[in-house]
């Protein structure tokens, strides 16, 4: 990604935060009300977590997002 001007981390962290968006965009659409909201509570302890650690809250909600994310990605690499 060194093309973009992204960073490893950063590009991670991007792609993580699609998946954990898109997961939350179609799980809204589906009325799929718990794993929306289990979505959004990742975001907002991860918010919250990032002013714990001296962050501030929208990235912490960003990689809160993120994480999520990445257990989407872990469970359709699983189904496999």
């Amino acid at each position: 990604m060194e093309i973009l001007g992204l960073s490893t981390l950063a590009t991670a962290v991007l792609t993580g935060l699609v998946a954990g968006g898109v997961e939350l965009i179609k799980r809204l659409f589906d009325k799929d009300w718990r794993a929306a909201i289990t979505i959004i509570v990742a975001a907002l302890i991860g918010g919250a977590g990032g002013l714990v650690f001296g962050a501030n809250f929208l990235v912490g909600m960003v990689f809160g997002l993120a994480t999520s994310g990445y257990i989407t990605i872990a469970q359709n690499i699983a189904k496999k």
